[in-house]
């Protein structure tokens, strides 16, 4: 698939996650499929490692809607080889995440702390 394509389809993926409602079973379910898809579509730019499509990948973080660039800086980290401007940006996305005091920012502060824990 082309990355254009694969960069669309990851959106909607974002798209249907920042509609949860974990009060619904449906909602909760649709949203782990999006997650799943995500992955995938992140796991086969890793596999293709062709440069050009990462980098193109990459501008997701600056794709605000939806929490996209959330949900791509988080992933570009856990499965992309990156060099270190673009991690320096992803961890500064997560990092100002991280400074709320929701539940959701508390994951952001275990992941981020995970991730450095690994460096």
């Amino acid at each position: 698939m082309k990355i254009e394509l694969l960069i669309e389809e990851y959106k909607k993926q974002a798209k249907i996650c920042s509609e949860i409602d974990y009060s619904n079973k449906m909602s909760v379910k649709k949203n782990n499929r999006a997650v799943k898809r995500m992955y995938q579509i992140v796991e086969s730019i890793s596999l293709k490692n062709n440069s050009n499509e990462k980098l193109r990948f990459y501008q997701l973080l600056d794709f605000e809607e939806n929490k996209t660039k959330i949900w791509a800086a988080v992933q570009i980290l856990e499965k992309l080889e990156v060099d270190s401007k673009t991690e320096k940006k992803a961890l500064n996305i997560i990092e100002c995440a991280a400074k709320g005091e929701d539940g959701n920012s508390l994951g952001f502060k275990y992941w981020l702390k995970n991730y450095k824990s690994k460096l």
